[in-house]
């Protein structure tokens, strides 16, 4: 029998997942909820939830019939993949001329596997937006959002 090994892509998404769905005030989200968002059976986001509560430094703050919201760390890990998304987005869009409907699918493969050193040089060629092309705040490098973003940015993508 196979052991089916949870891949760092899988975890960023479900913190990414959470986190637009509780939103900045950070409300507890239920499985099927989730479910629904990343298009999987409730069976299996019953059991990442387990995996994920159960690390050493829990990502997330999960009690089944409760609902999860992320932990400070989990909370951490996805406004950096948010950032990395949106930054992507923003650097297809403006230095490569993609066209705004392939934005999204092409940062969704790319999010995962850009380095620190490399996100930080692409922030610093675009002149470090607070926004991407489709109007969403983009996170601080420090996971701040921008002062904007009370007023202005929508951040539910």
């Amino acid at each position: 029998m196979q052991v089916k090994r949870v891949t760092s892509e899988s975890i960023d998404d479900y913190l990414k997942a959470i986190y637009r769905l509780g939103g900045e005030q950070q409300r507890r989200v239920g499985s099927s909820e989730l479910a629904e968002r990343l298009e999987v059976a409730p069976a299996s986001i019953t059991n990442m939830l387990q995996k994920l509560a159960a690390e050493r430094r829990p990502l997330i703050d999960y009690e089944r019939g409760r609902g999860v919201r992320l932990s400070n760390a989990g909370r951490k890990r996805a406004l950096e993949i948010v950032r990395h998304h949106r930054l992507i987005e923003t650097f297809l869009f403006e230095v490569l001329g993609y066209p705004i409907e392939e934005l999204h699918d092409e940062a969704e493969r790319l999010e995962h596997f850009i380095s620190e050193h490399f996100e930080a040089r692409v922030a610093a060629k675009l002149g470090n937006p607070e926004r991407d092309p489709h109007g969403h705040c983009i996170p601080a490098m420090d996971g701040s959002m921008p002062s904007s973003h009370l007023v202005s940015c929508n951040c539910s993508r």
